[in-house]
């Protein structure tokens, strides 16, 4: 899969919240975590004269940037004493709030009460159990939900970002494909959790696959495979990346050979589509990045007439409900689907509603574990003498 576009590389014009996602105005210090946005005519003095920035008294105070980017613009949305706390901290920090102000914040205390929530793509179940959860947690607390489904792409889920940052009082970004630096700043003026990707100075909520993997790896070595092969993920993802470097760990550990196949897309067909590039090399084993390539990609070995998992045996990720209804029944990696939006939901309406200032930023890791169904099985080295 080729790198994505840089999020400024269409001809569009910029509007004001263009800018506040641009990354062309800011500047970034040597510890990587003073990263700046200065207005057109400003100078750095509008961060106070040794570089303080959102973030700074967001540490001293011990609450999130957004909820001091609140106090300053809308201060009404904040408690008194918690506004008290961070003017006294940015007063003795040399913080100015000029750059808050700016950024297009009408001073209310109106709630809109709608959440937003994006995804990379609605058609993939796990997305779409995000959606399910996140709008029923929020109808229980009396919110609304806006999807944005982005497409596995950083300028469509941008774009969809600047239209509704006026509309909403928080936000859930599931696997987005935008930057570090672009989430953090967005963190600055909402509240803000990242779900499968974690990101410094920023909430996120991680379903992880490392523990499932462990066991589905063991699994393989225990039914004889010495060779797997790792249908990867989209290249911009994290958590294709975290997978990846499981694999390699695990395999090391039990001394199995293990390569890689890298990204088509990650749908039934671009599951499909990795069968050739395959069968050059074939392994006794292959794991996938998710439920919906693995799919594809048995469905390839079948139309080839080659069986799962007599020849090869097949491992998923997510335990979608429909890897239990296919022929064979996909051995899986089961990642919690409801928990982590309904978390994410519960965490920015507690901060809108002023029920919670202090705000642990270290990612939450939800545990996975594995289910062995039909697609395994020991490993028949003939798949070689194709």
């Amino acid at each position: 899969m080729t790198s994505m576009p840089n999020a400024n590389d269409d001809d569009s014009p910029m509007t004001e919240h263009d800018q506040v996602l641009s990354e062309e105005d800011r500047t970034t210090q040597p510890d990587g975590d003073r990263e700046t946005r200065r207005e057109p005519g400003t100078t750095g003095s509008d961060h106070g004269s040794h570089g303080v920035t959102i973030r700074d008294v967001a540490r001293e105070v011990g609450v999130s940037p957004s909820t001091v980017s609140r106090a300053f613009a809308r201060p009404g949305r904040v408690s008194a004493e918690t506004a008290r706390r961070i003017r006294e901290a940015a007063d003795r920090l040399g913080y100015r709030a000029k750059a808050v102000t700016s950024l297009n914040m009408h001073d209310t205390e109106k709630v809109n009460g709608m959440l937003a929530i994006t995804v990379a793509d609605l058609g993939n179940p796990i997305f779409a159990d995000y959606v399910k959860s996140a709008q029923h947690q929020c109808l229980r607390k009396g919110f609304g939900l806006l999807v944005i489904d982005f497409e596995e792409t950083s300028i469509i889920e941008r774009k969809a970002l600047n239209l509704a940052m006026g509309h909403v009082d928080g936000l859930i970004l599931s696997s987005s494909r935008s930057s570090d630096a672009t989430i953090r700043k967005l963190a600055e003026i909402t509240p803000l959790i990242a779900l499968n990707r974690p990101i410094r100075g920023v909430q996120s909520i991680i379903p992880d696959a490392r523990v499932g993997l462990e066991k589905a790896v063991e699994h393989l070595a225990t039914l004889g495979h010495e060779e797997i092969t790792y249908l990867s993920g989209p290249e911009a993802s994290w958590q294709d990346g975290r997978r990846w470097r499981t694999m390699i760990d695990i395999c090391e550990r039990l001394h199995l050979r293990l390569r890689r196949i890298n990204a088509n897309a990650p749908s039934y067909i671009g599951g499909y589509k990795y069968a050739d590039e395959f069968l050059r090399t074939p392994t006794t084993a292959v794991i996938a990045y998710n439920d919906i390539v693995a799919i594809g990609f048995m469905k390839a070995m079948q139309a080839r007439g080659i069986k799962v998992p007599e020849e090869i045996s097949v491992v998923g990720i997510d335990d979608t409900p429909v890897s239990s209804l296919v022929t064979p029944s996909l051995s899986t990696v089961k990642l919690p689907r409801k928990e982590p939006a309904e978390l994410a939901v519960d965490e920015i309406i507690a901060q809108v509603r002023h029920q919670k200032t202090d705000v642990n930023r270290g990612p939450l890791f939800l545990k996975s574990t594995f289910i062995p169904r039909c697609s395994t099985a020991q490993a028949n080295p003939a798949i070689h003498l194709r």
